[in-house]
């Protein structure tokens, strides 16, 4: 045979049948499932990571703006007006009809930090983990200049539970902003929320039980009043003890 016989004829590859590329699909497709439950929970633990960085820079924002202000925590049309206000302190700048209740273009509340350059990055005001109806996206226009009310994500007290505005004499651990709580669609997290406390530190605070949400109004047509928010407010000044 010769040297042709020392070799052996190359059969060509087996192709994949349907059910070799079905099973390879099945498999990916479990392995999806699988894992994705962790990857969510990564994905929430890193936007958790950053809704604290914004409120430790909110915090910063209202230490400044403190020790200009005679060590007052900036003012808001919403605080201590008709019953229910108090639910809408997630307002930065008001519409153009209540603008005459307060100064500075219609800016209020955390929204003075912005208007005053003290925090001037209009994406701090808002949570990466945020699911209602006052994304970044809503109001994109009006941070650029267009006219128009600004809501963000972020709950702003304004006092303490006994009615002090100045920020040296709030106790360090009492809550002065935290994460949304108008109603429970604007609540950002669903196991927890993050508060920034007068000693300007930030911590969480888990809810996995869904305490503190089931304090807050269901949604618009459920009217949130300021008993709720009150609730809520002690509530997160009882979870520093």
């Amino acid at each position: 045979m010769g040297h042709r016989g020392q070799y052996r004829r190359l059969r060509p590859g087996r192709a994949f049948t349907l059910l070799d590329v079905l099973v390879s699909i099945a498999v990916i497709a479990l392995l999806i499932a699988i894992l994705s439950p962790t990857l969510s929970k990564v994905q929430e633990t890193s936007r958790r990571v950053v809704c604290a960085s914004n409120l430790r820079q909110a915090g910063l924002a209202l230490q400044m703006y403190a020790d200009d202000w005679r060590g007052l925590l900036p003012p808001s049309a919403f605080l201590r007006g008709e019953d229910g206000e108090n639910a809408e302190m997630m307002t930065l700048r008001l519409p153009p009809d209540v603008r005459w209740r307060v100064t500075r273009e219609g800016w209020d509340g955390l929204g003075l930090l912005y208007r005053a350059e003290y925090l001037p990055a209009a994406g701090v005001y808002y949570c990466p983990s945020h699911h209602g109806d006052h994304p970044y996206e809503a109001y994109e226009s009006q941070w650029r200049g267009a006219s128009g009310e600004i809501v963000g994500n972020y709950h702003f007290r304004g006092e303490d539970a006994d009615g002090r505005r100045a920020l040296y004499a709030i106790h360090p651990e009492a809550a002065i902003t935290a994460d949304g709580m108008r109603t429970q669609d604007d609540y950002n997290h669903d196991t927890g929320i993050n508060v920034l406390r007068a000693g300007l530190h930030v911590a969480w605070m888990d809810d996995s039980n869904q305490v503190l949400r089931s304090m807050l109004a269901l949604g618009d047509d459920d009217h949130p009043d300021d008993h709720s928010l009150d609730d809520a407010w002690d509530f997160l000044d009882r979870g520093r003890r």
